[in-house]
């Protein structure tokens, strides 16, 4: 199935090859550690502990879906289980981003592509949709979550205010402050290809041919060679309003508009290396430890919005068992169908 993209992949290799070496260097792993028991020093924010019974529920807003690496729209033990779980509990309609016109191309876009022209063409795609004109809610997985927040916070800017409002942004597993080692390609993607795509990150994510064509490098921060990463990665400083001088004030009032922001972390993932990053921690080469939101600039000076939703009660954090896409479908559907997409 990936045989002709790897096939290309291998030839970007040999070009590689020969270019000066103004790459990134090659990932590091961490130590492992125990998931963290607390968030700037206070328990995790649960959402879960909050629940309401949704029996007196009025009707669900749409809801949109970003799947993760490896996966595609409408994979039926996946995507397409969760899309078919939210329509038939809530009766709405349920859009699951597709980037490709097959399951091959879907797939192969989760690796190969530049992702600012993807989240152009996914705002296109939600505009367009009559189903969702009257507002949605958003789910992402893994790295669907921090793409979908590109979604929130860079689409009413693109569309000059056309847009449909964004009410709640659900985000499992996503690397809202990148990864700092390659994440894995995940059980249906060959060997091979994944191979292939490893050698093209550690030989410079940050290089000309890879910064702007693997999905991966453009979520890669090395905490190592931070203004590097702030010069060269073209797509997670920017929405994350990392670059002194060329802030977006509109970002951070777009993210700041939505009415709940839930970022939930595995506490067993292996994949996002830093974990925290679920939770927008950031491993600080300086300090030699990871930063939680609250301790980071990003945070106390606002600069994506997070403390004005924080401020009004919209921004919570969590903790879940399990590795990364572990998903337990009966609390799934208990806790964010019922719970929080009902309303």
């Amino acid at each position: 199935r990936f045989f002709a993209a790897a096939t290309g992949l291998l030839l970007l290799l040999l070009c590689l090859s020969a270019q000066p070496a103004a790459a990134a260097r090659a990932p590091r792993r961490l130590p492992r550690r125990p998931a963290p028991t607390s968030n700037d020093g206070e328990e995790p924010t649960s959402f879960s502990s909050h629940l309401t019974s949704s029996s007196l529920r009025g009707k669900a807003l749409p809801v949109v879906l970003w799947h993760g690496m490896g996966d595609w729209c409408c994979d039926n033990r996946s995507m397409g289980r969760i899309q078919k779980l939210i329509s038939t509990e809530l009766g709405t309609y349920v859009y699951s981003v597709r980037l490709g016109d097959t399951e091959s191309k879907d797939r192969d876009a989760g690796f190969i592509g530049d992702v600012n022209a993807q989240v152009a063409q996914v705002c296109d795609t939600l505009a367009s949709d009559p189903n969702l004109a009257g507002g949605f809610n958003a789910i992402g997985f893994s790295q669907g979550a921090q793409f979908l927040r590109a979604v929130v916070e860079v689409c009413p800017t693109l569309r000059n205010g056309s847009f449909p409002r964004v009410s709640k942004l659900i985000s499992f597993g996503g690397q809202h402050q990148g990864v700092m080692e390659w994440p894995g390609c995940g059980d249906s993607v060959s060997g091979f290809f994944c191979n292939t795509l490893r050698a093209l990150m550690a030989m410079g994510a940050y290089s000309d041919l890879v910064r702007s064509r693997l999905v991966q490098a453009q979520y890669f921060k090395d905490p190592f060679n931070y203004d590097e990463y702030l010069r060269k990665n073209v797509f997670l400083p920017h929405i994350n309003n990392e670059v002194a001088g060329s802030r977006q004030s509109d970002y951070a009032k777009n993210l700041a508009s939505l009415d709940l922001l839930l970022l939930y972390m595995w506490k067993d993932d292996e994949t996002v290396v830093p974990r925290e990053s679920s939770l927008f921690g950031v491993y600080n080469a300086t300090l030699g430890a990871i930063q939680c939101l609250r301790q980071q600039a990003l945070y106390q000076e606002d600069w994506i919005g997070l403390k004005q939703l924080d401020d009004k009660g919209g921004l919570m954090l969590d903790e879940i068992e399990g590795g990364h896409m572990h998903i337990d479908f009966d609390w799934f559907n208990t806790t964010i169908v019922h719970s929080i997409l009902a309303f």
